[in-house]
C-alpha cells in the first residue's frame, strides 16, 4: 500500500483532479522521503507498533554543538535509515555540520541503485529544543 500524501506541516494532501486523499505514487520518491523524515523525527517508543523506530535525536538536546556531537547525529541517522533496510548503506550519504551555537545541519542523500536522480534531504536540528527542521 503507498503511503498517503502529507504536508510539512502534517496535513493530508488532496488530490486536485478527484479531491480524494492524494497517495505518494503520484510523486517520484515522496513515499520514501515520508518514511526518511518520520524516523528522523522519531525516538525509539514513539509507535507501538515499531518501538524500535526513531533515530533518537532528542537523547542530544542540551548537548554542545561540536564536531564529535555531528560525528554522533550522522551515526545515529545512518544507522537508523539502514537498520531494516529502508536504504542500502551504498545509496546513502550523511553530514552534518554546526550552523550555529546551538544547531546543526543535516544532508541525507540517498541515491537508489541504478537511478540516476537522488533525494537530497537538508536539515537543521536545534539542540536546544529538539526540533528538526526541514530546509529544502
Amino acid at each position: 500500500m503507498d503511503d498517503l500524501y502529507w504536508n510539512s506541516s502534517g496535513d493530508f494532501v488532496l488530490d486536485p483532479v478527484d479531491n480524494d486523499l492524494m497517495d505518494t505514487k503520484k510523486l517520484n520518491y515522496r513515499g520514501a522521503i515520508q518514511r526518511i523524515l518520520t524516523r528522523l523525527q522519531s525516538s525509539k517508543g514513539d509507535w507501538k507498533s515499531s518501538p524500535q523506530t526513531g533515530a533518537n535525536l532528542k537523547r542530544y538536546v542540551g548537548m554542545p554543538n561540536s564536531a564529535e556531537i555531528g560525528r554522533e547525529i550522522e551515526n545515529a541517522i545512518l544507522n537508523e535509515l539502514v537498520r531494516s533496510g529502508l536504504v542500502s548503506p551504498q545509496e546513502l550519504t550523511v553530514q552534518a555540520f554546526p550552523i550555529s551555537e546551538g544547531a546543526i545541519a543535516t544532508i541525507v542523500q540517498v541515491t537508489p541503485a541504478g537511478q540516476r536522480e537522488s533525494i537530497t534531504l537538508v536539515h537543521s536540528y536545534n539542540l536546544v529544543d529538539n526540533k528538526l527542521t526541514m530546509r529544502n
